[in-house]
């Protein structure tokens, strides 16, 4: 039996309990699929510079995970790219992208390989995370970023995805490459939709609700009324805000240069004259 495997991709940054638990949670389903003799697994984990103990704890828990150090200057979508780099070196049939803070439940990677399987491995399924509310937070989106409601029992069509938890067969990889170097922390999900799409391989939202996530804060610095305006600048040129390149980048790529100007000024605007409570 041809037995097919799957690089895990995970990028981490000081948070080592939730790291753990998604982890744990991964590896009871990497276990229970590796019994059934068609599959096995390998984790690639970048720990951007944590100062938290995070790498050694998981080389504790779970000793043949292969571990990238990163400088702290990686973030998300970097540190993806790294993981992703040390992967390929063993030319794997998957690589599934995983958040740490995205804890996934039982038969979800079961259920993103049935559908890959019933695309042909051909597409990128996404899948989709709820809140502790039961609020869809991540997954599958349309064109302009409205996040999808997964169908109970196909798959669905989606335009982009959140980076959360997806899976990309090498039939995908050897078209399209890695995640684009180029963003430091955001877009890079985003953009691999957009680039699919130009590429003509189909992304997919996998059947149900697949994992547990919490979104992150609504009002991001930048938009805050109580921080200065230069700290609002510098909030949003940072790696976790809107860098205004990287931002171009991906509006000229998604939708053209008369939205990615319109953009720009936009994102000032809203700088300059933030949210009020």
């Amino acid at each position: 039996m041809d037995v097919k495997e799957i690089a895990v991709l995970m990028s981490v940054y000081n948070r080592k309990e939730k790291t753990l638990r998604c982890l744990s949670l991964c590896y009871e389903q990497m276990d229970s699929i590796t019994r059934s003799g068609k599959y096995r697994f390998s984790v690639y984990l970048t720990e951007d510079g944590c100062t938290d103990g995070t790498a050694d704890a998981v080389l504790e828990m779970f000793p043949d995970v292969h571990i990238i150090h990163g400088d702290g200057n990686l973030f998300w979508n970097r540190g993806m790219c790294a993981a992703w780099d040390e992967a390929a070196k063993s030319s794997p049939d998957f690589y599934l992208w995983l958040n740490d803070d995205t804890m996934i439940r039982p038969g979800a990677v079961a259920c993103l390989l049935e559908n890959s399987a019933y695309l042909g491995h051909r597409a990128i399924v996404a899948g989709t995370a709820e809140d502790a509310h039961g609020v869809l937070s991540y997954g599958g989106r349309t064109r302009y970023g409205r996040i999808i409601q997964p169908d109970p029992v196909i798959p669905v069509a989606c335009d982009m995805f959140n980076g959360n938890l997806v899976l990309v067969p090498d039939y995908v990889f050897r078209k399209l490459g890695t995640l684009d170097r180029y963003y430091t922390h955001s877009f890079g999900d985003y953009d691999y939709g957009v680039r699919a799409s130009r590429a003509g391989v189909t992304a997919v939202v996998a059947p149900g609700v697949l994992a547990e996530c919490d979104r992150n804060p609504v009002v991001p610095q930048w938009r805050n009324p109580d921080v200065s305006i230069r700290d609002r600048y510098r909030a949003i040129m940072g790696p976790k805000g809107r860098p205004f390149k990287e931002q171009f980048r991906y509006d000229f790529r998604a939708y053209g240069p008369f939205h990615a100007v319109l953009h720009f000024l936009s994102l000032n605007f809203k700088v300059i004259f933030p949210v009020r409570k």
